[in-house]
């Protein structure tokens, strides 16, 4: 059995634990985080988001070891900083990097010791060996060659399924993409020094533009993308669920029709699973829990000159990620 080990149980990493848990226990052999125990199983089991956990969830201390009770699965809790510190099992092969702290390539290859052959970052990297989001550029993965891998981020697995069904089906000249993209913890909740400063606003009574890490990873994962493509993140008062507004000027001459029936197809085909169509009137909430990388609100469809056109797609920015994150850890898992 190649085992799974996970450090950080901020948003993500809690998901991912409950996911790989309900999914996979056999798989997941540690966690690591430096909160204390009962704050931790507290966290896993309610979520004011998504809910309460369907996975019973206990915490046990033995001997001086904490451990998440995860079903009928145990799992020892660590509690180090540094990555390099960590005690996880001999049995551990890879460790999905998941507290926001360490996405440098070298930060995250502290993990890369004993029998742990690859790094798994649950967010963009500036310099992994791969930033991969898999049904697009999953085939470059070389296990001998990319042993720090980054999953992206939310947004890019949203956007990444909009650009590159518009490239097959139509081809793609210029692009630019803005997020309505809910608040996260690099905002300040009041008002509080940011680097970012109008991240330093609080969160909650403004509607605040900022920068999204997507962007780059796109570039990294789709090199044929226009040299400028680019945008915005807008963040919203909000808790869950993003909406990506993607224009494009495309190389074939289109209609409404022609747009809807390309996204249509890959829903119904290539892209099942991963890509799919909002009911009609939908608004954020009702996209909540989803956990398809984007889905097509098709009803906002338009063009706006023969080859110029404008698309939707909501997303759950949180179990959507977390989704294709479990997805490509025990893809790998089971090929190393």
């Amino acid at each position: 059995m190649k085992h799974i080990a996970l450090n950080g149980l901020g948003r993500i990493g809690r998901l991912a634990v409950r996911r790989l848990g309900a999914g996979a226990p056999e798989c997941l052999c540690a966690v690591n985080d430096p909160a204390p125990l009962d704050q931790v199983v507290h966290l896993l089991r309610r979520d004011s988001v998504h809910g309460p956990s369907a996975l019973p969830i206990e915490g046990q201390t033995e001997s001086g070891q904490d451990y998440l009770i995860l079903g009928e699965r145990r799992v020892p809790l660590y509690h180090a900083l540094d990555p390099a510190l960590i005690p996880f099992p001999d049995e551990t092969r890879l460790v999905v990097e998941a507290s926001g702290r360490f996405t440098h390539r070298a930060d995250a290859a502290r993990h890369l010791k004993a029998g742990v052959s690859h790094v798994v970052i649950s967010a963009p990297s500036p310099d992994a060996d791969l930033t991969v989001i898999a049904p697009v550029n999953g085939a470059e993965l070389d296990l001998a060659r990319h042993r720090v891998i980054s999953n992206a981020s939310c947004t890019a697995h949203a956007t990444a399924p909009m650009l590159k069904i518009l490239e097959d089906a139509f081809g793609l000249d210029q692009a630019g993409m803005s997020t309505v993209h809910v608040v996260t913890n690099d905002q300040r909740l009041l008002d509080l020094p940011h680097k970012d400063r109008r991240r330093s606003r609080a969160a909650f009574q403004s509607i605040i533009p900022t920068t999204s890490s997507a962007f780059g990873a796109l570039h990294r994962v789709m090199p044929t993308l226009p040299t400028g493509f680019g945008g915005a993140a807008i963040r919203v008062p909000s808790l869950s669920v993003n909406l990506v507004d993607l224009v494009a000027t495309l190389r074939r001459d289109v209609d409404v029709a022609s747009l809807r029936a390309a996204f249509e197809s890959a829903a119904r085909g290539p892209w099942k699973g991963l890509v799919a169509l909002a009911e009609p009137h939908t608004v954020s909430c009702d996209i909540t829990g989803r956990t398809e990388s984007v889905v097509m609100d098709l009803d906002l469809t338009m063009t706006l000159g023969k080859r110029f056109v404008k698309v939707f797609g909501w997303h759950d920015n949180e179990t959507g990620y977390a989704a294709r994150l479990c997805d490509l850890v025990m893809d790998l898992v089971g090929r190393i």
